[in-house]
């Protein structure tokens, strides 16, 4: 199996945070757990049931199941398409206009508002956004990001993102020349407002050019901000003229858990709803949240397409960038496919079946998790669920890097180990720590059956790995 390089950055932070990590007794919770169940020993390691280092249940992969893809809905679509009268088909083989076909792009407004209705603002009347925000067609997040950072950004500006983070996207910003540098952080996927706001407007530390963060159904912790944060956050930025920039695959990707909850509405949405410090209304002119997402987790990774949502003075910054007006838009062609897909209301069907699909996934790995005590889901009280993956806590004593390598030796079982997702692996604070004890698993590859099994294999090893570090 091949896995993704580490990025390795250097961070200059001075922040220190609480202590996170209790210190309890690792191998005296265990007597205590074997005790209260009646077992006087520790159980012995199970013996290895597999030809090692091959890899039966892969928990890394952060991709859909390929029988989840919309094949049907697919083959309608191209059904529709080769029935379609000639004039529309010159139409999609041509070139396209630089921020996207105006049938995609009033087809994708439509059906993101309807999505969207219930989205809770936190009190606050929903307006019409048509002239506070614009779309522009991408060939996905990443392509999203690499032409925000083009046309936005300058050699040596400094990004601030999260830790832990999707663990891929510190390349997109290196390579632009960006300097990478942590946001303060509460806890390992929860950004401490407070702290950003009295660096940069009480100690004068000088704010980023840009902030990367994922708000909602976080990738890898689930975590997804509130309401009220989001408020501070976007007012935060308004403020001191950061481009916050809101990576938002997984927004639509969600589902309730316990008593139902509104969803968060999108950060592009408080561009409108900033505050000063003293709480007034700002007068933000056009706003700095600008939410950048693709088709790929609510539909299909292979259409390559997305968005970004943004006030219209960042839109026509990506408009007029060199490469798009010389070479006509972004994928003209699959752009007509996916506005058929709206339109014939497929796109909704499918999501609608993804959704529960996904939360009937992530209860059934959540449920087998759950009956080792000594591993705990971050997100498991989270009042809604979504996103592809669930944050998993080991005991301060385990190191996830060596139970990653015992667990594919032995058990064949390969995880994303928490320090693959920090940025700044080398940094030994309090958040560093805590992230290197614990790990991302992927609930939306596998096949239900291989789940289960992956995942009653996963905590298998997990039971035999803590035997062999007492």
């Amino acid at each position: 199996m091949r896995l993704p390089h580490l990025v390795t950055l250097s961070s200059t932070r001075t922040i220190t945070q609480p202590p996170l990590l209790s210190s309890f007794s690792f191998s005296a919770s265990r007597l205590i757990h074997c005790s209260m169940s009646g077992n006087s020993e520790l159980p012995p390691p199970p013996p290895s049931p597999i030809k090692k280092n091959v890899v039966r249940y892969n928990l890394y992969r952060g991709h859909p199941n390929i029988d989840c893809l919309p094949q049907s809905e697919m083959q309608a679509i191209m059904s529709s398409l080769l029935n379609d009268n000639q004039d529309n088909w010159k139409k999609y083989l041509n070139y396209g206009a630089n921020a996207g076909d105006e049938r995609l792009l009033s087809a994708l407004r439509s059906f993101l508002l309807k999505r969207t209705a219930d989205d809770d603002l936190g009190g606050v009347t929903p307006c019409d956004d048509s002239a506070a925000s614009d779309f522009f067609i991408t060939s996905g997040v990443s392509h999203g990001l690499e032409l925000l950072c083009s046309t936005c950004t300058n050699h040596g500006d400094e990004v601030w993102i999260e830790r832990p983070t999707y663990f891929l996207c510190t390349q997109i910003f290196t390579s632009n020349g960006l300097s990478v540098k942590s946001l303060p952080m509460s806890t390992p996927g929860k950004i401490d407002i407070d702290r950003l706001i009295d660096m940069v407007e009480r100690d004068g530390v000088s704010p980023p050019k840009m902030i990367y963060i994922i708000p909602s159904y976080h990738n890898p912790t689930g975590l997804s901000m509130s309401v009220n944060e989001r408020k501070k956050l976007a007012s935060f930025a308004v403020r001191n003229g950061v481009l916050l920039v809101c990576d938002e695959v997984y927004h639509l990707l969600d589902f309730e858990r316990g008593s139902p909850s509104p969803r968060p509405a999108g950060m592009v949405r408080f561009n409108t709803h900033t505050q000063a410090i003293d709480g007034d209304e700002i007068d933000n002119n056009q706003g700095c949240c600008i939410s950048v997402s693709s088709f790929t987790k609510i539909f299909a990774p292979g259409v390559r397409l997305g968005w970004v949502e943004a006030p219209p003075f960042i839109i026509e910054r990506l408009s007029n960038y060199g490469y798009i007006d010389s070479q006509g838009g972004n994928a003209p062609f699959m752009g007509s496919i996916m506005a058929n897909a709206i339109e014939m209301g497929l796109l909704d069907s499918y999501l609608d079946k993804l959704r529960i699909e996904y939360k009937e996934r992530y209860e059934l790995v959540c449920g087998i998790l759950q009956q080792e005590p000594l591993l705990s889901i971050l997100s498991i009280y989270e009042p809604r669920g979504g996103g592809y993956f669930i944050w998993v806590r080991f005991p301060p004593t385990v190191n996830a890097d060596e139970f990653l390598s015992y667990s594919i030796e032995n058990y064949g079982v390969p995880f994303m180990a928490g320090t693959k997702t920090n940025p700044f692996p080398n940094d030994d604070d309090d958040i560093g720590t805590a992230i290197k004890s614990c790990a991302r698993i992927c609930f939306a590859d596998l096949n239900r059956e291989d789940l289960r099994k992956g995942t009653e294999t996963f905590v298998e090893a997990f039971q035999s790995y803590i035997t062999t570090i007492e």
